[in-house]
Formats: C-alpha cells, structure tokens, sequence
C-alpha cells in the first residue's frame, strides 16, 4: 500500500494483473484490442470483511472487480454467476469469475470494449471517474449532478447539451 491508501500494489493485486499480463499476446489480435490502453490496477482499496476492490484496465476491457484478500479456491460451478454487491452508490450485477492461478474472484463491467478510448491516459481516467462514481452514495451523486437543492439545473444535462424537459 502506498501513502495514499491505494492497495493496487497488494501481492494479490499484482499477481491477478500479471495473469491478465499473461493472457494479452493471446488478445492483441483480436478487434476488441485497443494498444492505446495498459494492463493495470486502479486504485484498489479495502472493501467489505475481506476484499479489495477497485479497477482492473486491459485493452479489451474495464471491470470493478472483488478480489478476495486469501485466495477463494477455484470452483468451476460458481464461474458465470451473477451476485448483487452492495456498492455506496447502489447495488450492482458483479459475475463470478477466476481461474487456478487466481481463485475465484467478481467482476462488474464498466467498459467492454475499451475501444472509444484512443488517447493515451484516457482509459485510465474513465476508470478512476468510474470507480469514483461507484464509492459515491446516490444522494451525493444526485444533489452533485443535479445543482443547489430546487435549482431544477440538470448538471450532466448542461454538460451534455440537453435542455431539462
């Protein structure tokens, strides 16, 4: 862990990125492979009893994923299946998935593809926007993006040029 809390360089972090490190030559041709993105951990930290969680970035795509602390022994039953998590911003859909060198761990898509993403850095910056998003509670999120209580001011809405209806 380094100064700022971020747990991305926890020996369980790094040994699920170098599995995916692992797995790139296989992937580089498909279509869904975007070389203007890195393999990487993003801002992992402490989440629930015993996991960590944050994003996990590759060039085919972006997932928050759950990471058990001690390995979860794999079990090719649970792979596949979907579980509700309770994020700060609500509940979300994470599947089970793994292998024998990781265990068992969950995944929430945020981006798959990754291939919108064409500048360098810019990848990375969606996932930390997007975690952040996720570890924001939805009351927060909504007085942020919807302007001072009673204004009627859709902030995204303005962002996006869309006028409230």
């Amino acid at each position: 862990m380094n100064s700022s809390g971020d747990f991305s360089d926890h020996p369980r972090v790094r040994a699920l990125i170098a599995r995916f490190q692992s797995i790139d030559a296989a992937m580089r041709d498909l279509p869904i492979y975007n070389d203007k993105a890195a393999i990487e951990a993003i801002a992992f930290r402490p989440f629930g009893e015993a996991e960590l969680l944050g994003v996990v970035l590759t060039p085919w795509f972006m997932n928050l994923i759950a990471l058990p602390i001690d390995p979860a022994p794999m079990d090719m039953a649970a792979i596949g299946h979907t579980i509700q998590i309770a994020l700060p911003a609500g509940e979300r859909a994470f599947v089970v998935g793994g292998d024998e060198v990781i265990g068992l761990y969950k995944a929430h898509s945020l981006h798959s593809p990754v291939l919108n993403f064409t500048l360098p850095g810019q990848a990375r910056a969606e996932a930390q926007r997007m975690l952040s998003l996720q570890m924001t509670p939805a009351a927060e999120e909504a007085a942020a993006t919807n302007g001072p209580a009673g204004s009627g001011v859709d902030r995204r809405a303005l962002l996006f040029g869309r006028r409230n209806r």
